[in-house]
């Protein structure tokens, strides 16, 4: 019986050891597929502050193989400032794992383009796959419509999905492919709309982004990771060019 535990036990760790070597890490077919990891689990190579070049010196650190944003001024890009990638992406699929706290807000964003003069108040203009407790937030004094909620592209298209649980991990994807644009939580398709639509057009025109100056059309441009001020953790990023 005593070898058998111990058997057990040597499995259950070596089991739970390969997993943690696979946190922030590609298979050998992944790259082969030509998927790069925009976090490594140790540093923050590769990102920078937005309209800055260096990294934001508090605020977002790494932990446990976690890019956390340890964020508590509540305001959209007032507390330690939002994170941008090194590199611009016009076709992409980007992987992310993530988790929130309760009434927590965060988002990710791209075809960030900094554009000047840097805004006083909150975070860059671009197209956001928001990250938000569902259920509970409060805006303007009233519950999230739909198109505020987890995975829509915040403001303009509304994701259909049910609400998300807060303090779990989720995993998301977003894929662009020249007009054409997708996003994924859990391994479901929740949006898929062309830029060129109707609908999308006639989103951009019901949002607060309507004069921004082709906002609609933008053909490139930074992946962005939101500071709302409420503490957020990522992990297992991956991107793949199209």
């Amino acid at each position: 019986m005593m070898r058998i535990s111990f058997l057990l036990l040597f499995v259950m760790f070596t089991g739970l050891s390969g997993q943690a070597q696979n946190k922030n890490s590609l298979s050998k077919s992944e790259q082969d597929a030509g998927w790069k990891l925009l976090f490594d689990g140790k540093t923050t190579n590769g990102w920078r502050g937005a309209y800055s070049t260096v990294f934001p010196k508090h605020g977002w650190v790494v932990k446990d193989g976690e890019l956390r944003g340890e964020l508590s001024e509540g305001a959209e890009s007032g507390d330690a400032g939002d994170i941008v990638t090194q590199k611009k992406y016009r076709n992409f699929e980007l992987v992310f794992e993530w988790k929130l706290g309760k009434g927590g807000n965060s988002g990710v964003k791209y075809f960030i383009e900094e554009r000047l003069p840097k805004p006083e108040k909150g975070s860059q203009a671009g197209y956001e796959y928001q990250l938000i407790d569902d259920a509970t937030y409060i805006y303007q004094d009233k519950l999230l419509p739909q198109d505020l909620k987890t995975a829509s592209i915040y403001d303009v298209m509304a994701a259909e999905k049910p609400d998300v649980k807060m303090e779990v991990w989720h995993i998301s994807k977003i894929k662009v492919e020249n007009e054409q644009i997708q996003h994924w939580l859990d391994e479901v398709k929740v949006l898929d709309v062309n830029r060129k639509d109707a609908a999308f057009k006639q989103g951009i025109m019901d949002s607060k982004y309507k004069d921004y100056q082709g906002f609609g059309s933008i053909p490139e441009g930074y992946i962005l990771f939101q500071d709302h001020g409420h503490s957020v953790a990522f992990r297992n990023i991956k991107i793949r060019e199209l």
